[in-house]
C-alpha cells in the first residue's frame, strides 16, 4: 500500500464522493471481495480521461493479509478483466514494489508482464524501493 499509517486523512464523506466519481465513469470501476463478515479485498480500475488513453486502466489493489493466499486477489483480477472487456478497456497496468514477490507472481499468473522499473520510486522505512511497471493487453 502506498499510504503509511496516519497518512489517510480523507473523511467518510470525501471518500464517498471519490467512489461516486469513479463509478460514474464508464472506464472506471471498483470491485469488492467479501466474506460473510466483512470486505477482504478490492481492486479499482481507473481509466484514462482522454480519447488517447481512455482504453487504458491503472489498477489499485489490496487484500487483507488474513485473506492472502486464498485466491481473493486472483478472483478480483479475473473479474476486473471481464469488466475491462465489457467497457472497451484494452490495457490494464499497475506498479508493484520490487520486493513484493508474492504479488508479482500473482500478476504474472494472470498474464501481466513486466514493462520496466521505476528506480527509487518510493521510500519505505527510510530506504529507497524500486517499483516494477507491469501491464496486460486485453484482446478485443
Amino acid at each position: 500500500m502506498l499510504l503509511e499509517p496516519g497518512e489517510r486523512t480523507t473523511t467518510e464523506e470525501q471518500q464517498h464522493q471519490r467512489i461516486t466519481a469513479i463509478l460514474s465513469q464508464a472506464n472506471q470501476t471498483i470491485l469488492l471481495a467479501e466474506n460473510t463478515e466483512k470486505p477482504v479485498g478490492f481492486v479499482a480500475g481507473l481509466g484514462g480521461p482522454c480519447r488517447r488513453n481512455r482504453h487504458c486502466a491503472h489498477l489499485v489493489m489490496g487484500v487483507l493479509q488474513a485473506s492472502s493466499g486464498q485466491g481473493v486477489g486472483q478472483s478480483l483480477l479475473v473479474e476486473l478483466e471481464k469488466w475491462a472487456r465489457g467497457c472497451n478497456v484494452r490495457r490494464l497496468e499497475l506498479t508493484v514494489m520490487a520486493h513484493n514477490a508474492r504479488a508479482i507472481r500473482l500478476y504474472e499468473k494472470v498474464g501481466f508482464v513486466e514493462e520496466g522499473i521505476k528506480r527509487h520510486a518510493l521510500v519505505v522505512d527510510g530506504r529507497p524501493v524500486d517499483e516494477i511497471c507491469m501491464a496486460k493487453l486485453i484482446d478485443a
